[in-house]
């Protein structure tokens, strides 16, 4: 079993804080736990459920308090002085199991009724609470409260013997914020400014146009091919014409007959 101590499950739920519409799961326990399956800090809460039924499948303890805290996030979490309280018990206890985001509502329900079938026959005592959810404008003040009301819980469960305890987030009552961008004065107005050019652009249609201004026949590779072509043209009409202005006389071809070629004959 990975052991965390308080600071680094803190450090972990700190670094996810940006899924806001999930929550962390915490599992500790007095007795030796078995390392689950799956040890990543984001699951779905299916996976979630299933470390858990694998880490109580041997009723490690005789009692169990199944924690409910509606619109917990994992944010909430990263302060060291948002539940002191908590992080005592997490620090005496012997096992620790802990995901920093879990996608989806979890049913803690499940995971309790799961216990008393793990532990049938040993009549464990298993008990569910439910916090007050943490509203988003005074969120600190609601988890201090919360936690105060926990330290008096964990009290009475140290001075009766083993425990487990499992800590997640209930069902929400708030929708997660959604992120809206928002810009600078100046900025806005020169990101409308340009908008409106690209609108104006878009308004100039060309259907109208004359059939020469619309597309482009005469391209810079056209125009070359033409002047190389003048030009062998004009090199094809030199040549041509310049054999055909050779004149030769039809007696250059005859045979000499008289005195002159008889006496080059001897």
């Amino acid at each position: 079993m990975r052991l965390f101590s308080a600071a680094a499950i803190a450090a972990c739920c700190a670094s996810a804080h940006a899924f806001s519409d999930s929550s962390p799961f915490l599992l500790f326990s007095t007795s030796k736990l078995s390392t689950p399956a799956s040890q990543e800090q984001l699951q779905s809460s299916s996976q979630a459920l299933s470390s858990a039924k694998q880490l109580l499948s041997s009723c490690p303890t005789e009692r169990y308090l199944v924690i409910s805290q509606p619109n917990l996030n994992a944010a909430y979490l990263s302060s060291k002085d948002a539940v002191p309280k908590l992080r005592q018990s997490l620090d005496k206890a012997a096992s620790r199991f802990s995901v920093a985001e879990v996608a989806g509502e979890l049913d803690l329900k499940q995971i309790a009724n799961y216990i008393r079938e793990a532990c049938e026959g040993k009549n464990p005592s298993i008990d569910e609470l439910d916090l007050a959810p943490i509203p988003s404008a005074d969120s600190a003040r609601t988890l201090k409260q919360n936690d105060d009301e926990l330290g008096m819980v964990f009290e009475q469960y140290d001075a009766e013997g083993s425990y487990t305890i499992i800590y997640a987030g209930g069902p929400r009552t708030e929708a997660p914020k959604s992120y809206t961008a928002e810009f600078p004065g100046s900025m806005n107005t020169e990101l409308k400014r340009q908008l409106h050019n690209v609108g104006r652009r878009a308004d100039n249609t060309t259907a109208k146009l004359p059939l020469f201004e619309k597309y482009q026949y005469f391209t810079p590779g056209i125009f070359m091919g033409l002047v190389a072509f003048s030009i062998l043209m004009t090199i094809l009409y030199v040549g041509i014409a310049g054999v055909a202005s050779l004149e030769v006389p039809y007696g250059a071809f005859d045979k000499e007959m008289g005195p002159a070629a008889q006496k080059k004959q001897q």
